[in-house]
């Protein structure tokens, strides 16, 4: 089916023995319902195909099947199938309508709607309370078999001048849910990997990198109405992880009775 989507998800790559190197991309279609597209090989592709975050585009997908379960997964027609561009949206109040249709507050009704019979993936949620910003060092490389098997499949080597590089950091945020549980959850957004790699050309250390980040972060919490898009993995899902979400996109419109135009 041929399909128009606003795209509002768009995570760092992710190396893939299947598919060298994949972003997981979502968004809403014009009737307002969440579509995952997965997998897409976005940096393979064409620069005119390269959507930005609040971007519409044009797709043929088909629903996924088989073990992933979740109703919001679909999949390109055909892997290498074209996706039109079409036009980017400014409007706050255009995005609000789109992302701000079904808000979850409680952690725990999302929860329960991610079990069957929904198995709900993706969501938009509101945080009752930023706590803090912060990071943790992770592994500085791909594993090992992982980087042997890309070689293999030039994914380190096809672009020389852009290869995959593995961020050595996990940011993240730790906040209240407005039934007073705490949560601390990763944030896999592709801006905050490309803002700590812009941060780390610009500073001395990576430390200072770090701290450029979640100062960044930060800022979104105290002065923008921030908002997570919580999406599962369909491991930790099947698994029925307690918490299956990640944050894999941030939404933070300014307040309604900001005057500054951004």
């Amino acid at each position: 089916m041929n399909k128009k989507i606003l795209i509002a998800v768009k995570t760092y790559p992710n190396p893939s023995k299947k598919y060298n190197e994949t972003v997981c991309t979502a968004g809403l279609d014009e009737d307002k319902n969440w579509i995952r597209i997965y997998p897409i090989t976005f940096r393979a592709r064409p620069l005119e195909e390269q959507y930005k975050k609040y971007q519409w585009i044009q797709v043929d997908i088909q629903k996924t099947t088989g073990t992933d379960f979740r109703p919001e997964s679909y999949h390109l027609s055909n892997l290498d199938d074209e996706i039109k561009i079409l036009e980017e949206v400014s409007s706050y109040d255009v995005k609000k309508d789109y992302l701000l249709h079904n808000v979850y507050h409680s952690l725990d009704d999302l929860l329960k709607d991610s079990n069957n019979p929904k198995y709900i993936s993706l969501a938009t949620y509101k945080p009752s309370t930023i706590i803090s910003a912060n990071y943790q060092p992770c592994s500085r490389n791909w594993d090992a078999k992982d980087q042997e098997q890309f070689r293999q499949l030039n994914i380190f080597y096809d672009s020389p001048k852009n290869p995959l590089k593995k961020i050595p950091y996990t940011f993240k945020y730790t906040f209240l849910d407005i039934n007073g549980s705490e949560h601390n959850m990763s944030i896999l957004d592709w801006e905050i990997g490309a803002l700590y790699w812009n941060c780390l050309k610009s500073t001395k250390s990576e430390k200072e990198a770090c701290h450029k980040v979640i100062e960044k972060l930060e800022y979104l919490a105290n002065k923008r109405d921030l908002y997570f898009i919580l999406g599962t993995t369909l491991e930790h899902q099947k698994r029925k992880f307690h918490n299956p979400f990640t944050i894999v996109s941030l939404f933070y419109p300014p307040f309604d009775d900001q005057l500054t135009i951004f």
